[in-house]
């Protein structure tokens, strides 16, 4: 299933997506994300954000760090940006596919979510935000991508 929801950022609108709600199995678990993208200030923003919601958060740099982060510790979901240097956000999100099919992703991405519409991206992540984004935005996602956080006002 797939929700479709348009936001304006600045002026600019953008349609935002979300392939399929998470597995009623997975949103009583304790959720622990993992945000990947090699700007020190998107990482901080959202580690702030989604730890304020009461969600356990772990950052890394870049793609490498991510996938060694990702085999000791299998995250409820990632934030992962598509471009950075080195392995990019398209490959490590080829590896989370090949080896944990089941893994909650969503993309950040600079780019207009239009020009990755019917891309590999488009049907392997859950949903994708725009950046910049705004921060209510990152709740919505979060809860329905990865489940609330326990704890929080919206788990039940």
């Amino acid at each position: 299933m797939r929700t479709t929801f348009a936001v304006m950022i600045g002026l600019r609108p953008y349609t935002l997506w979300i392939n399929r709600s998470l597995p009623k199995s997975r949103k009583t678990m304790p959720q622990y994300i993992l945000i990947v993208d090699d700007d020190p200030d998107i990482r901080q923003i959202l580690q702030d954000r989604l730890e304020s919601y009461g969600y356990l958060v772990d950052t890394a740099e870049d793609g490498l760090a991510a996938i060694q982060k990702i085999e000791r510790r299998t995250p409820s979901g990632v934030f992962l940006d598509i471009r950075m240097p080195g392995m990019s956000g398209i490959e490590v999100l080829g590896r989370i596919r090949d080896r944990y099919r089941t893994l909650s992703v969503v993309i950040v991405t600079a780019t207009n979510t239009a020009d990755l519409s019917g891309s590999p991206v488009h049907t392997a992540a859950q949903a994708c935000l725009v950046k910049p984004f705004d921060m209510p935005q990152i709740r919505q996602v979060a809860e329905q991508c990865f489940g609330p956080a326990p704890g929080s006002e919206h788990h039940r």
